[in-house]
C-alpha cells in the first residue's frame, strides 16, 4: 500500500513554529541574567567605594585621606567586568556634589573626598553622610532583532551619556567612621 505524501514536511513546519519562540526565550533569559549580573556588580562596586571612603576620614590612623582617585580605584577594582570608560559616577557629601561621566576622568582627580580642608567643609568628620551613585549602560543584543534598529535601539536618557538601551543605576550611602 503506498504512503500518502500529503504529510511530508509537517515536522519541519512544526519545529519552525516552535523553534523561533524557543530561541527568543533562550536569548531573553541569557540577556536578563547578564543584566542582573551587571547591576549586582555595579551595586557591589559602589558599596565598596563607599566603604573605602568612610574609613579614611579626618581621624583615621592610616595617614592617608581618601581622594576621588582612591575611591574610583576601589570601585573599578571591585567592579570586575565593568568597563571604566562606560562607568558614570556621582559623589555627594553634605556640602559638595561632583559628577564624572567617565571612569577615567575620576581616576585623574587627586582632590580629597569627602572635602574637609576648611571649617565650612567638614564632610570628612565622624558622622557626616556621604553618597556615591554609579550608572552603567546595558545594551541588549535583543535589539538587533528589532527591524530598522541597526546596531541597537537608541533611547536618549539623562543619566548616561550617549544612546543606550538601558542605564542601570546603583547607589550607596554611609556615614564617616573615622
Amino acid at each position: 500500500m503506498p504512503r500518502h505524501r500529503s504529510g511530508r514536511g509537517n515536522a519541519t513546519i512544526e519545529f519552525t513554529l516552535v523553534g523561533i519562540p524557543l530561541v527568543f526565550v533562550l536569548i531573553s533569559t541569557i540577556e536578563m541574567a547578564r543584566g542582573m549580573w551587571i547591576y549586582h556588580t555595579l551595586a557591589y562596586a559602589v558599596k565598596e567605594g563607599t566603604r573605602y571612603a568612610v574609613a579614611r576620614g579626618q581621624n583615621n590612623t592610616l595617614a592617608n585621606l581618601s581622594t576621588y582617585q582612591g575611591v574610583c580605584n576601589a570601585i573599578i577594582q571591585a567592579g570586575a567586568g565593568l568597563i571604566k570608560d562606560d562607568l558614570s559616577l556621582t559623589f555627594q557629601s553634605a556640602t559638595q556634589t561632583k559628577s564624572f561621566p567617565n571612569g577615567n576622568d575620576c581616576l585623574a582627580d587627586t582632590d580629597p573626598w569627602p572635602p574637609g580642608a576648611t571649617v565650612s567643609k567638614i564632610d570628612d568628620q565622624v558622622g557626616q553622610p556621604i553618597w556615591i551613585t554609579g550608572y552603567y549602560p546595558f545594551v541588549s543584543t535583543i535589539s538587533m532583532f528589532w527591524p530598522g534598529a541597526g546596531q541597537g535601539m537608541a533611547f536618549q536618557n539623562l543619566t548616561c551619556n550617549g544612546p543606550f538601551a538601558l542605564c542601570l543605576p546603583a547607589a550607596s550611602q554611609d556615614v564617616m567612621q573615622f
